[in-house]
């Protein structure tokens, strides 16, 4: 992946604020290290089962809450997600159902869900 200068980065994001171009793809390997089987388990069951909030994914998985309050940090980081609050609750969103990686340039695109703005 080339590197780019602070002047040229400066540029893209106006460029893409003004909706005028796409950002640049984001490198993949901290989204690969980021996506453990777990990480993915959490992922199926949000986009099967829509739980309304982190207790309820926590309560269908089996796993700690810490433990799923981590992975989902680390998923809406990379885009995947959205964690919305809701007063006290948290509601994990999934924005994302597929994920291009390119192998070449090292670098991932996640593809965003229908409707999921």
């Amino acid at each position: 992946m080339a590197r780019k200068s602070l002047s040229d980065l400066r540029d893209e994001m106006r460029a893409v604020a003004r909706g005028e171009g796409k950002p640049s793809p984001l490198p993949a390997a901290p989204l690969l290290a980021a996506l453990s089987r777990e990480a993915l388990d959490l992922l199926g069951v949000m986009l099967r089962e829509h739980p309304a909030t982190v207790a309820e994914l926590v309560a269908r998985t089996g796993r700690a809450q810490p433990n799923v309050s981590r992975s989902l940090q680390l998923l809406a980081g990379h885009g995947l997600i959205r964690l919305e609050r809701e007063g006290r609750e948290v509601r994990p969103v999934p924005v994302a159902r597929e994920v291009r990686v390119d192998l070449l340039r090292g670098t991932y695109e996640a593809m965003p869900l229908a409707g999921v703005a």
